[in-house]
C-alpha cells in the first residue's frame, strides 16, 4: 500500500508513452489498492517499475486467465517484474497470461519469453 504514490507515478509515465486516456490519481489509486487486497488480483514493485493485473475468466471459458493491466519499468526490471507475475498467474492456476505492449522493447521481451499475438486492441477515441 506504501508503494501506491509512486506506481501512480510510473502509470502517469506509462499512460504518456502510450496515448493512453488521462489518469486520475484517486481512481488509479482506489484500483491498485482493490488489487492489493483481493486474492485474484496483484501488485508487483520494482525499484522504478511495476506490473498489475488480475485473474478472471473469458466469455467462452472457465479457465482463468491473468489479464495484466498495467506494465512499465525504467529500471531494466521489466523482465524480472514479467516472471514473477508469471509466476503469481501460475500459482494460483491461470491456464494463459495475457500481456500488453505497444512494440519495441516490451514486444521483444514477451516475444522472446513465448508470447505470441493473438488478437490486437483498436480502440477509437470517443
Amino acid at each position: 500500500m506504501d508503494d501506491i504514490p509512486r506506481v501512480i507515478d510510473l502509470i502517469e509515465r506509462l499512460a504518456a508513452t502510450v496515448n493512453g486516456l488521462p489518469v486520475d490519481r484517486i481512481k488509479t489509486g482506489e484500483t491498485l489498492a482493490g488489487l492489493i487486497c483481493d486474492p485474484a488480483g496483484a501488485v508487483l514493485v520494482s525499484g522504478a517499475g511495476f506490473v498489475a493485473g488480475r485473474l478472471g475468466d473469458t466469455f467462452i471459458s472457465r479457465d482463468l486467465v491473468a489479464y495484466e493491466m498495467g506494465w512499465f519499468a525504467e529500471d531494466r526490471s521489466g523482465l524480472p517484474l514479467l516472471r514473477a507475475f508469471e509466476a503469481w498467474a501460475q500459482s494460483r492456476g491461470a491456464a494463459m497470461i495475457a500481456m500488453s505492449c505497444n512494440g519495441g522493447a516490451a514486444q521483444r521481451i514477451l516475444e522472446r519469453s513465448g508470447y505470441e499475438v493473438m488478437e490486437i486492441k483498436m480502440v477509437k477515441r470517443a
